[in-house]
């Protein structure tokens, strides 16, 4: 995104006992904001839409200041032209596929380009309640992108899907990010969506951002914790292939200097593949030389021990990927964990899915 384009957020909205104050540029191509439900996502992208008006201080796009509160500037919805994804898709149910897309009349080369994206041509004909809940996603993207916004919101869009679905719709937003030159303000409450989607991301509690920087780093950071505990996080790990053996049933990752062990994806050697694995899927020991069926072993180093939930949340650094992981207060007494404690992360292959194709 060209600088021209950067988007400067320096507002405060008042609801009630609830304040959103918020100060950052967004500077990348895809901007995620990752928070729990009531942190503030939505609001954020409303004030940004035009659809709410902050209480006072600065919106800007570019070198066009699109809300300021001092000089009365607050430029409505349709003036702004940002394309808005909500949750549920939001089609209209008496309009084909085709009709709901052009109701906007959108430029007909946009037009194709956003239907030729999104793989739809063969749904145009479709009413809504024909479709798939990811096709119906799918539809209300093209839409979006049809009327040529000059920037996307997207609020929790895969929300309402299950994870196969998200899977599948994950592929498509990227070729929506790499196909056209729309900076995209993405909102989510899953790690792994912000992860594998934006450029940049943004940890937001209770109305304030409380970090930002580049998403896998970020996003297994300590300071990603308190997010992670409510959210269920999937450690995200992009790791390249070493083997891949259908015979054997196995695909080996590198990560470091150590090995990772998937069942068996048809990749070649060298290809980056994504992978997901639940904190609490991961068990720790002390011990590298178990008698046991997992296959993964990998040598780390705690980082970070927080206990203030119902469980113990540990940040293990192996090489220099940081773990999420979950065990019991119980066992982390037992094991005597400590930070700067070298351990061993036991997964079972099964345990480790890949993301996406």
């Amino acid at each position: 995104m060209a600088d021209s384009t950067k988007i400067r957020l320096n507002f405060r909205k008042n609801l009630g006992s609830f304040t959103l104050a918020v100060d950052c540029t967004l500077k990348k191509k895809v901007s995620a904001f990752l928070g729990v439900s009531g942190s503030g996502k939505s609001t954020l992208l409303n004030c940004v839409s035009g659809t709410l008006a902050p209480d006072e201080g600065e919106i800007a796009f570019g070198d066009e200041t699109l809300y300021e509160s001092t000089s009365k500037i607050n430029l409505p919805p349709e003036k702004r032209r940002f394309g808005y994804v909500f949750q549920e898709g939001y089609l209209f149910p008496h309009l084909t596929v085709a009709q709901n897309i052009r109701y906007g009349q959108p430029n007909p080369r946009t037009f194709s380009a956003a239907i030729d994206v999104l793989e739809i041509s063969e749904l145009l004909q479709r009413y809504p309640k024909e479709l798939s809940g990811g096709q119906r996603q799918r539809v209300a993207i093209a839409r979006a992108i049809a009327m040529e916004p000059r920037m996307l919101l997207m609020d929790e869009p895969l929300a309402a899907l299950d994870s196969a679905l998200k899977d599948r719709i994950i592929p498509y937003l990227h070729h929506v990010k790499d196909a056209f030159e729309i900076p995209i303000l993405y909102v989510t409450h899953a790690f792994s969506e912000a992860m594998a989607l934006a450029d940049e991301a943004f940890l937001i509690a209770d109305g304030v951002i409380i970090a930002n920087g580049e998403p896998h780093q970020l996003l297994t950071a300590p300071s990603a914790m308190p997010i992670a505990q409510l959210t269920g996080v999937e450690n995200i790990l992009f790791l390249p292939v070493t083997l891949s053996d259908k015979a054997l049933g196995l695909t080996s990752l590198k990560i470091g200097n150590q090995n990772l062990v998937i069942p068996y994806t048809e990749v070649e050697v060298g290809e980056i593949v994504p992978i997901a694995i639940r904190a609490e899927d991961i068990v720790i020991s002390l011990e590298p030389n178990l008698p046991i069926s997992a296959r993964n072993i990998l040598r780390g180093t705690i980082q970070y021990l927080d206990v203030r939930s119902e469980r113990t949340w540990l940040s293990i650094l192996v090489e220099w990927h940081h773990l999420a992981v979950k065990i019991t207060h119980e066992a982390r007494d037992q094991m005597q964990l400590r930070q700067n404690l070298e351990v061993y992360c036991v997964i079972k292959a099964s345990a480790i899915s890949r993301l996406w194709d």
